[in-house]
């Protein structure tokens, strides 16, 4: 009786014990079912659907007549599928002849176990076509974009580049970034468990939306003209480098924006051979000096340019008329030093007109004697006023039309020195 009872315990024990666990499992199931539904169903999705970005076109860079300065050419990507692959070696010795790959580089890639394995991109559309042509089970070759400048090194610093991904790096490229980048689209293709795609499914696609073009105010003819000049006076001169920053004086548009010499937007990493790098950092720094646009991004002492302001001073306070006579013999002293005409010799005598055609140091010199100190700083400050006060004005115009004028960006930069 005691060992029918004792066993009676034993069997409702165990029998509590398996509803128990039964309850557990029941209810862990409800919780995967119901409650965590959506996270494992997108475990489900991404592991059954492979991605592949499309790159959307970026949009085009414009002169005011219509000259296109920056464009897109068709590249491809390759990748490969490890999955998908029957024949990995055929795939290595053609991927490895096609794109002039070694072996080595190649083989680890393809060999690599993952959902997609990016084998080279911006590879041209031909080599591309041709791997497309093998018809190899498991190799991608998806059509890109790569951006190209007809004109090479044509307002280089002002156009700008892209980088690997398409994306600004500086110049209006990077200014105008959200302007020119465009949305890029999407091809979905659905696998098994092992990653072998369903041909019964087919493929999705989200096509890609296109940039805006950007229309600037740079005149190709004038950018041309101004550029070639540059370099025939930096090689008569033996100059380093010279700069021309040509602009319409009544909305601040510019025309020219020369920085010779100019870098190929098409290598824009390849250094001049004239200059010679040791380490990483020190070809960072030669990069960033080749890129750099002086015309906005240097500080330089006025010259020759700060006269305007000093004849129409000394015209406007009447110290000096149009028909003055002055005297040039190629110096003037003035203080503790002497400084000295353009032409050495001099110019000898010479009217107030034919100093300021001269662009004459000691007619200048003379004109702001005559001025004096307290008087000549009067103008100057008037001036800087007046040149407040109309980039005002271009600033305001900025605001209503900003793509359609970038001359406005440069013309604010340059008034901050």
């Amino acid at each position: 009786m005691k060992n029918k009872t004792y066993n009676r315990k034993k069997t409702m024990v165990v029998f509590f014990c398996a509803v128990l666990l039964i309850s557990a499992l029941f209810g862990r199931l409800v919780y995967l079912m119901i409650f965590d539904a959506a996270h494992y169903q997108k475990l489900a999705k991404d592991l059954h659907e492979r991605e592949r970005k499309i790159k959307a076109a970026r949009g085009e860079i414009i002169d005011r007549n219509g000259v296109v300065l920056a464009t897109n050419r068709t590249v491809c990507t390759i990748s490969v599928i490890h999955n998908q692959i029957k024949d990995p070696e055929q795939v290595i010795a053609a991927l490895c002849q096609e794109l002039g790959e070694e072996e080595e580089n190649i083989r680890k890639k393809v060999e690599k176990v993952s959902s997609m394995e990016k084998i080279k991109t911006n590879v041209e559309k031909e080599v591309g076509d041709k791997i497309r042509e093998y018809q190899f089970a498991g190799v991608k070759v998806d059509e890109d974009f790569r951006r190209f400048y007809p004109y090479g090194g044509l307002a280089s610093r002002v156009l700008g580049f892209t980088g690997g991904d398409n994306q600004g790096i500086i110049g209006l490229e990077v200014k105008y970034e959200e302007v020119l980048k465009g949305i890029n689209g999407t091809i979905l293709t659905t696998t098994d468990a092992r990653g072998i795609e369903q041909n019964g499914i087919g493929e999705k696609r989200k096509e890609p939306v296109e940039g805006f073009d950007l229309c600037i105010s740079l005149d190709y003819n004038m950018q041309m003209y101004a550029q070639q000049e540059a370099e025939r006076v930096m090689e008569q001169k033996e100059a380093e480098k010279v700069s021309v920053l040509l602009l319409n004086p009544q909305n601040g548009e510019i025309y020219a924006c020369v920085n010779v010499p100019e870098f190929d937007l098409n290598d824009p990493y390849t250094l001049p051979e004239s200059v010679t790098v040791s380490d990483r950092k020190e070809r960072t720094d030669a990069l960033n000096r080749m890129w750099r646009n002086t015309c906005i991004n240097d500080t330089y002492e006025p010259g020759s340019t700060f006269k305007i302001i000093t004849a129409s001073a000394g015209l406007e306070a009447g110290v000096v008329t149009l028909q003055d006579q002055f005297s040039c013999p190629g110096f003037r002293v003035v203080e503790d030093r002497r400084i000295h005409c353009a032409r050495r010799t001099g110019h000898g005598a010479q009217t107030f007109v034919q100093g300021i055609e001269n662009s004459c140091n000691p007619v200048f010199i003379e004109v702001g004697m005559r001025l004096g100190t307290e008087n000549f700083y009067k103008y100057f400050e008037n001036y800087s006023r007046a040149c407040a006060y109309k980039l005002g004005t271009v600033t305001r115009y900025a605001n209503i039309i900003p793509l359609h004028n970038i001359g406005i960006d440069y013309i604010i930069q340059s008034f901050k020195y």
